[in-house]
Parts: C-alpha cells; structure tokens; sequence
C-alpha cells in the first residue's frame, strides 16, 4: 500500500474489551457507540461510527471522503488531503494537522480540541457549526471560505487570511488575532472589547483610514 490514496479497507483494532466505545459527551457525536480502528483506511470512500486513536497518516490522500460520527484522537493528520471532504459530527482531539488541505471541504458539526492546524488549507470550504478550541490555526487560509455557526475560543490565529471569506455568527472572542489577513471579510463575527484596541490598526488599514499624530 502507498500513502497517497491507495487504502481501501477500514480494519477494526481488536484486544480492547468489545471493541466499541461510547461517544463523548459532545453534540457532534451525540451518545452513539464507537468502533475502534487503528487506522484510517476506505472501502467504498466513507468512515461512520468509528474511533481513530494515535494513527500515523502524514501526506495520506483522502480527497471527497465522507466522515460521519468519527471521532480522531492524537492522529498524526500533517500533509494530508481531505479537499473536497464531507464531515459530518466528527471529533478531532491533540491531532496534528499541519498544511492539512480542507479545499473545498464540508464540515458541518466539527469539533477541534487541543490541535495544531498551522498552514492548513481550507480554501472555498463550508463550515457550518464547526469549534475550534484552543487550536493552532497560524497561517491558516480560510480564502472564500463560508462560515456560520463557528468559534475559535484560545485559538492563536496569527496570520490567518480570511480574505473573501463569508462570516455568519462567527465568534472570535479569546483568540489571538495577530496579523489577521482579510479583515474586511469578517462582517458578521464577534470580537471581545478586550481585542479591539489591538485590533484597530488592522482594521483602519482594511477600511482605508489614515491614522496620523497632529503635525
């Protein structure tokens, strides 16, 4: 087998009592039983009802997989391509996901805890009801992309693009906001009072404003 795109089967990780787990207690996953797996691997493009934990897929191929009620613990996700994707109540817990590519993806009742998605691509991607919590999002590019329903508690967003994005109840509150890209493109989204002074340079820059001392 190769690593881009060549898995086909999804092989069941047996000696862990049943092999099956309760869901968190999160809405995304609401209450469905589990399987375990070791790893990653399609049949027919799709994963549902299945716990990932500690796989190593770094640059794997999963372009137009459709992920329902999955849940992704410590995976190593770095690289991959999931463009074009379908997400549908997934899960993802301290995975790594570095310049991961959600092009175009769909991502509805998503929740990323505690993950590093520095660089990641999710360019022209619809997410609908997505949170990320305490996540890396660095350089991230959220080009085009249409969000509703989404927040980044203690998320760092540094250099993040949201150029041309479309915001509906975005709530960017905690998170870090340095060197924000796109600024014009956040009509919509929520701020604390707290973030507004360092905010403000950016955003007079984005509305053309010259901000000049008296002479």
């Amino acid at each position: 087998m190769t690593r881009m795109g060549t898995r086909r089967h999804l092989r069941s990780q047996r000696g862990k009592g049943s092999g099956w787990v309760s869901a968190t207690s999160s809405d995304e996953c609401n209450s469905r039983s589990l399987r375990f797996v070791a790893e990653i691997e399609l049949d027919d493009g799709e994963v549902h009802d299945a716990r990932v934990e500690g796989a190593q897929h770094a640059g794997d191929a999963f372009a137009r997989v459709r992920f329902v009620d999955v849940e992704l613990a410590r995976c190593e996700l770095s690289g991959c391509d999931f463009s074009e994707a379908v997400w549908h109540r997934v899960r993802l817990t301290d995975c790594r996901c570095s310049s991961i590519d959600l092009g175009q993806a769909m991502l509805r009742e998503v929740v990323f805890v505690d993950c590093k998605l520095d660089a990641a691509n999710v360019r022209l991607a619809k997410l609908q009801g997505v949170r990320f919590e305490s996540c890396v999002l660095t350089a991230a590019e959220l080009i085009g992309a249409q969000l509703e329903r989404v927040a980044f508690p203690s998320c760092d967003l540094t250099g993040a693009d949201f150029s041309k994005a479309k915001c509906k109840d975005v709530d960017l509150r905690t998170a870090r906001l340095s060197g924000l890209q796109g600024i014009e493109s956040l009509k919509g989204a929520t701020i604390g009072t707290d973030q507004l002074i360092g905010f403000a340079p950016a955003l007079a820059h984005a509305l053309g404003i010259a901000v000049r001392d008296p002479e």
